[in-house]
């Protein structure tokens, strides 16, 4: 463990000290946001409030035309009403990303490479639509979280290595390649290697990645060995969309994180845990959107978005964003949910069951969004409406608000 502690903090070090050598005028710009979430301790017999707060900062520095750097960070709160409001309290710190990057013209097109440590264009989310480009989020409006990178990923490119993007300029494509350590594995370092290909037109966009993760153990049946490899994982992700953000649209996610092969099975291993599937219609009549969702998702994912509770359910958002304020604009929804807790799409013959006997959530979520100062405030209220059935009503409200801005 104190191995890997000095490797960590040798190379967070490195990463950070070479923007810092560097002789070049610089151009800074950052995005930070934060979101507290007023609830009740979950299971609770008595109405035992709870006050807590998720944020990020996402940062550039931009050293030249052809270099520039990635620092994100994200932090979440343990509960603020355990102690004095203005006493300490615990909170989980999280390197999101911290990246150099540089690029080249090599004929029609265009050579990113990068080094970097932490989550560096993570499959599922529309990062990599954004930087190469320059498309607006298409993102499920589900999957939002106000934990930077934290929010729905289908596998991520997470660890300590380098990337290597070719963007065509005569043609809205780009594919790259990805190699990287993590320690995804509890006793050994992995070493992984992915494929990547993204193109992006008016009607369609489409994003797949996938790659091997391989454990670098040093024993071989009890004793010294310079590298053994008895296990593979396997992972890959695919993003679509038809359609664009102005038109009617059909948004389908898909990945598997870490499935495991070994030759004594010759088989591969996976659990419906490890597995992420998201299928949403889109539709707009003028200017109201109305979007269907099913979803079977990770555990370790459903925890860290804010619309989603459940791994297993389906969801109807309905809103508008074309509202106004006086001089601002304002997005009005609500989304109705039924989910299942701890089910996957595996589970879906128990479905009639788990509604006959009301092993199910039921929740109504109001929410708007509007500019504030140079930013943007959101908040919504989430009523779980099958706690009024369980005489439960008192963790059956969650009240949450949010800013983010640029810096």
């Amino acid at each position: 463990m104190s191995n890997r502690k000095t490797f960590l903090a040798v190379a967070v070090l490195t990463l950070l000290a070479i923007p810092a050598n560097l002789c070049a005028s610089s151009f800074f710009t950052a995005n930070a946001g934060g979101r507290l979430n007023y609830s009740s301790v979950p299971d609770s017999e008595t109405y035992d409030p709870t006050l807590s707060m998720e944020a990020f900062i996402e940062s550039q520095f931009n050293f030249s035309e052809t270099l520039w750097s990635h620092l994100n960070f994200s932090f979440k709160t343990h509960d603020f009403l355990q102690n004095k409001l203005f006493s300490t309290t615990a909170a989980d710190f999280r390197i999101d990303e911290i990246s150099l990057i540089s690029n080249a013209k090599i004929e029609n097109s265009t050579n990113y490479i990068g080094i970097y440590m932490g989550s560096f264009d993570p499959v599922g989310s529309d990062f990599f639509f954004q930087r190469y480009f320059g498309q607006q989020p298409i993102a499920s409006k589900l999957t939002e979280s106000w934990l930077g990178k934290a929010s729905s990923i289908l596998y991520p490119h997470f660890g300590i290595g380098v990337s290597d993007v070719l963007k065509f300029n005569a043609k809205p494509m780009a594919i790259g390649i990805y190699a990287y350590f993590n320690n995804e594995d509890d006793k050994f370092y992995v070493f992984n290697t992915d494929l990547r290909y993204a193109c992006v037109y008016r009607y369609f966009s489409f994003d797949i990645a996938g790659g091997l993760g391989i454990p670098l153990s040093d024993k071989y049946n009890g004793s010294d060995a310079i590298v053994v490899v008895d296990t593979l994982y396997w992972h890959a992700g695919a993003t679509m969309l038809i359609g664009n953000n102005y038109t009617q649209g059909l948004f389908i996610q898909g990945g598997l994180f870490n499935a495991s092969f070994t030759k004594k099975d010759n088989s591969i291993l996976a659990s419906p845990n490890d597995f992420y599937i998201l299928i949403e219609p889109r539709f707009r009549i003028k200017n109201t959107h109305l979007n269907f969702t099913v979803y079977s998702l990770p555990e370790q994912t459903a925890e860290q978005l804010l619309f989603i509770k459940d791994t297993l359910g389906l969801n109807v958002n309905i809103y508008n964003d074309t509202l106004s304020w006086g001089t601002k604009k304002v997005c009005v929804g609500t989304n109705f949910a039924l989910s299942f807790p701890t089910r996957t799409f595996m589970d879906v013959t128990a479905i009639p069951e788990d509604l006959m006997t009301m092993k199910f959530n039921g929740f109504v979520t109001p929410y708007f969004s509007t500019t504030l100062l140079s930013g943007q405030l959101h908040g919504q209220v989430t009523i779980e409406v099958m706690d009024f059935f369980r005489n439960n009503w008192q963790n059956a409200f969650s009240v949450d608000l949010g800013f983010r801005t640029s810096l």
